[in-house]
């Protein structure tokens, strides 16, 4: 059976903004990440789906209610960003900061406490999963989640088995993300959800 996985990125945060490893914290969109939203809704094919999920997280829920005002979706903790525990909060001032930071993580060297990479990985991997499996007993085809840009990319990372520095390199902007296919629960290939994508719908 093939399977359409569409996973999108939250709008611009207040975490976003000033650098901040925000993980499970409750931050909320900027106005400008609102208005970004609402540009992307109408200039980007996101794919139509047969079952809609979501982050708890008020950044997830704020984004799909603009992106899809007329869905209902399924709430789940089984898509929360990296927790990063007694981290949380903190400033990363600058890029070098930011990039020093997560090219240790990379390599399973948490500073404290904060979930390792591998842990994160088999998260997503697992929910992804899960989701597709669930979907597809109830006869379902496919499945939008709005959800956060790491665990996003640890969990493509898991899927295709792909080097864990690839992480470094995955950009997700905002209001966008991936489509995954799966045949029978098997991941076969992804591609970049930006304004050029073009779904079969």
């Amino acid at each position: 059976m093939r399977f359409t996985l569409t996973l999108v990125r939250h709008g611009e945060s207040e975490a976003n903004v000033c650098h901040m490893l925000s993980g499970w914290m409750d931050v909320e969109l900027t106005e400008k990440g609102k208005s970004e939203l609402e540009e992307l809704r109408t200039s980007v094919e996101y794919p139509e789906s047969d079952a809609y999920f979501c982050s708890p997280l008020k950044r997830c829920r704020e984004t799909f209610h603009i992106l899809f005002p007329d869905k209902r979706p399924t709430i789940s903790d089984e898509y929360k960003e990296i927790n990063f525990r007694s981290l949380e909060g903190r400033m990363l001032p600058n890029k070098e900061d930011i990039r020093s930071y997560f090219s240790s993580w990379v390599e399973d060297k948490p500073q404290k406490d904060e979930e390792t990479i591998s842990t994160v990985m088999e998260r997503g991997r697992k929910a992804l999963l899960d989701t597709v499996g669930k979907c597809e007993k109830e006869g379902k085809h496919s499945a939008t989640i709005v959800m956060h840009s790491g665990i996003m990319r640890a969990s493509i990372i898991a899927l295709f088995n792909l080097d864990k520095k690839e992480f470094l390199e995955m950009f997700v902007p905002n209001g966008l993300g991936y489509v995954i296919t799966f045949e029978d629960l098997h991941p076969l290939s992804y591609a970049v959800l930006d304004k050029s994508f073009h779904s079969n719908r």
